[in-house]
């Protein structure tokens, strides 16, 4: 009797254990700081929601950050240590917290044939040192965007975009019309937006080391200098880069450029504007046609107590199904291959030709002095579209400053 009634209360404790909680999923939570846009944030709200009704006990909290402000706001987190488990930044970013040991390494956490699936100038950023710190939700480049009615006036084929940079300088020349103020192109200042100038012209941006820089190469001369050219010798360009010049997009919109670079965040606004308008490739140059790659990461901090969940969240946002979603809902690239079939030209004529454009883009070099690299190159540019320095002077000082910074830190 006395063994039967002990084994009744066994019973009955474990009843009570089970009833609260044994053999259920355990609870876990993840915060992640996230600086999607108003268009995105509801569409990876629903990849959150999916997330945690595949995960019973899961939860995540989403902090939504102005993207101007995430950088300084997770420098801040990370000296308070009271930074999220994950957080999204953008490419140039992450080998800055990869540097400084903010960030939990990914190679033994992620699958090879998960990253064999992923866009590879995409994954590229995600690496500092030959370690994986990071996985790409979001990829981008830039691409030419023309004005097809403008084309018409022209006597050009509309769906005949040029394929060269002799063949844009040359229709620039008969849809330039300064009297009226029309210019065959519109251009940025910045180094990122000129590199594809550099790229298309063979340029490197870095050495194999990255302690020097590469952009006064006699090809990265040649370069710049074209673009200098496009404004100073041809007449094409409209001064979009000046002070108080009309800004590319603004003079897309308002035909006053024929032609601009943008990247594919440009397509469904300038879709609601009724602008009759086509999508091409970076004009081939002597080294082909090439752009450069801007885009977001997905990063794991080093202090997460919950590692195994955090790189579960971020490759299921790169998966291939939600993938699938984020371009049909957005019309953006996906950042996982096996979801690029749905990019088709029939369905997507724009953003497949970013697609394509991505097979031949190349990153930039995963350095954390990138921001100093660019605060550098950016008025030295400007001197020499101003023509107060020749290129060669102008590249050579900003080359001679950022190789100084690269020594430093290295």
């Amino acid at each position: 009797m006395r063994r039967a009634a002990l084994f009744l209360a066994l019973i009955a404790l474990l009843a009570v254990v089970w009833g609260c909680g044994g053999g259920q999923e355990e609870e876990a939570s993840l915060t992640i700081w996230q600086t999607y846009n108003d268009e995105e944030h509801p569409v990876f709200k629903d990849i959150v929601a999916e997330f945690e009704e595949s995960r019973p006990g899961v939860t995540i909290e989403v902090v939504r950050l102005p993207f101007a402000g995430a950088e300084p706001k997770i420098m801040t987190a990370l000296t308070t240590k009271t930074e999220p488990d994950i957080a999204r930044v953008d490419v140039s970013f992450l080998a800055k917290l990869a540097h400084k040991n903010a960030l939990l390494p990914l190679d033994d956490r992620v699958s090879p044939e998960f990253l064999d699936d992923i866009v590879p100038v995409a994954l590229a950023s995600c690496r500092y040192r030959g370690q994986l710190w990071g996985i790409p939700d979001q990829t981008n480049g830039l691409c030419l965007f023309y004005n097809k009615e403008l084309f018409r006036e022209a006597g050009l084929d509309p769906e005949a975009p040029p394929r060269t940079w002799d063949e844009l300088v040359e229709y620039g020349e008969k849809m330039t019309n300064r009297e009226e103020g029309v210019f065959g192109i519109g251009v940025q200042n910045s180094l990122w937006w000129s590199l594809p100038f550099f790229y298309t012209h063979g340029a490197e941006f870095l050495s194999e080391d990255g302690k020097r820089c590469l952009l006064n190469s006699p090809k990265g001369i040649e370069a710049f200098q074209f673009k200098v050219d496009l404004y100073r010798e041809y007449g094409i360009e409209g001064g979009a880069w000046r002070a108080g010049g009309i800004v590319p997009d603004l003079g897309f919109q308002n035909e006053r450029y024929a032609m601009i670079m943008n990247g594919p965040w440009a397509v469904e606004s300038l879709k609601k504007t009724g602008i009759d308008f086509g999508v091409a490739l970076i004009p081939a140059g002597p080294a082909g046609s090439h752009t450069n790659v801007g885009g977001n990461d997905l990063v794991i901090f080093k202090r997460t107590k919950n590692p195994e969940l955090a790189a579960e969240f971020i490759t299921f946002v790169a998966s291939e199904g939600m993938q699938r979603m984020w371009a049909e809902r957005l019309s953006q690239i996906p950042v996982n291959r096996k979801a690029s079939d749905i990019i088709t030209p029939e369905e997507y004529p724009h953003l497949s030709v970013f697609v394509e454009q991505m097979k031949t883009a190349i990153p930039r070099p995963q350095t954390p002095h990138y921001p100093e690299i660019e605060n550098l190159m950016n008025p030295e540019m400007q001197a020499a579209l101003d023509n107060t320095k020749s290129v060669k002077a102008a590249l050579d000082s900003a080359v001679e400053e950022i190789d100084e910074l690269l020594q430093e830190g290295s």
